[in-house]
């Protein structure tokens, strides 16, 4: 049977954040122009106003509201049994509230919908990705992060406890999950049984039912870290005090392209953002991970347990250099025209003494020595290497 639409996008907000939701959607509406044929908006408490002007905005697309409070995600938690606060009252709602979960609504509406992408409320895009839609053979689309499992969800300790997690900030549903509204009930299943956490519960019912995930690589994870994200299609504003809208830094590298779909937004009827800027500069992990030190080093703990991962490590860690080495130059040429994308003293960044803590990581200690290896290499800095690459392997395992 033919459903209604081919390609959908959903997006989820409490009342305060329908602003973020009216820029993202005449952010998409620009960028993907005749690739949605619908939105689904997944709100607690956006006026009739509100709704009213996304409908003015989304330019012809089909748009349909779906209401979820913190009274129906209690109801759906408590279905399983779950009759205390626990749950309920668990730090990861404290800070991400219930409309964490608005993103599995996807798995309601597959029956009428092939393929319905969810973005989190802080997302931009830089480019479609209409091509997501596309990939039919496939039960999901995510982006697999660091985080293991557990302590994700600290009371799983199954199988699969040691497996990396799916990120949530962007995920692709698609009509080839068998039974997809049983899955919905699956996740609030877990939710009850090992804790509330998006991330962790959507793994484990992908792990457990064996799914076929088509894993999105960083091109769809973009930091608002800009020198992270060239070429990139996604950036994510992640972070409660990292968004578009209330940090300095971020609006000082994005708000330019930002304001002007808020704007639109504001232009149709939709309501302000009225909070201003709550932070001045934080993610300096971010900083550190672009260090070259810290690139080398990761790739080479990725590429350590594989024999073919080795033969080819060299030829990688070259690559890496070289394309740091350009993308140093490429930087200097960009601030020289756009001086407002010139990155400030990593010092300056609020969160800077402990992000400080990942030069202590092994990648960026790994990477080091690499450096130093190569630079005294008629020394003998490559048999130190090995020395300090057996030390900081001991140091781990201790």
């Amino acid at each position: 049977m033919k459903k209604p639409y081919k390609s959908g996008i959903l997006l989820a907000a409490t009342n305060n954040s329908a602003f973020a939701i009216g820029a993202m959607v005449a952010n998409i509406t620009e960028v993907m122009s005749g690739e949605v044929d619908v939105f689904y908006i997944v709100h607690d408490g956006f006026t009739q106003s509100e709704m009213e002007a996304f409908c003015r905005l989304c330019d012809g697309i089909k748009i349909k509201f779906i209401s979820f409070t913190k009274d129906d995600f209690i109801t759906k938690i408590q279905a399983f049994g779950d009759k205390n606060s626990a749950n309920l009252n668990s730090p990861f709602l404290s800070r991400w509230t219930h409309m964490a979960y608005g993103m599995f609504e996807p798995l309601l509406l597959l029956d009428e919908c092939e393929c319905i992408i969810y973005l989190d409320f802080d997302i931009m895009l830089l480019k479609g990705i209409g091509k997501l839609f596309k990939f039919k053979n496939y039960h999901f689309g995510a982006h697999r992060g660091k985080s293991l499992l557990n302590p994700t969800l600290k009371d799983y300790n199954g199988k699969f406890r040691s497996y990396r997690v799916y990120r949530s900030g962007i995920v692709a549903y698609y009509d080839t999950i068998p039974n997809p509204k049983e899955c919905y009930k699956q996740i609030y299943n877990y939710s009850t049984k090992y804790g509330v956490n998006d991330q962790g519960v959507l793994s484990l019912l992908i792990l457990n039912s064996n799914f076929k995930v088509k894993e999105l690589g960083y091109e769809y994870t973009g930091s608002t870290y800009w020198r992270k994200s060239i070429g990139y299609s996604i950036i994510h504003a992640w972070g409660r005090d990292g968004r578009f809208w209330n940090n300095e830094l971020v609006y000082q590298f994005w708000g330019e392209i930002w304001n002007s779909y808020y704007q639109k937004w504001l232009k149709y009827g939709g309501s302000e953002y009225k909070g201003g800027f709550i932070c001045k500069a934080n993610y300096a992990i971010e900083r550190i991970r672009y260090h070259l030190a810290y690139k080398l080093g990761y790739a080479m703990v990725q590429n350590y347990y594989s024999i073919f991962g080795k033969f080819k490590l060299p030829f990688i860690l070259l690559a890496i250099y070289l394309r740091h080495r350009c993308e140093q130059k490429e930087y200097f040429k960009i601030i020289q025209n756009k001086p407002h994308l010139k990155v400030p003293p990593i010092e300056h960044y609020e969160d800077y003494k402990s992000a400080l803590k990942e030069r202590q990581s092994i990648p960026y200690k790994l990477g080091l020595a690499l450096i130093k290896a190569t630079k005294n290499w008629h020394k003998g800095g490559f048999v130190k290497l090995y020395f300090d690459i057996k030390n900081i392997k001991n140091e781990y395992n201790q």
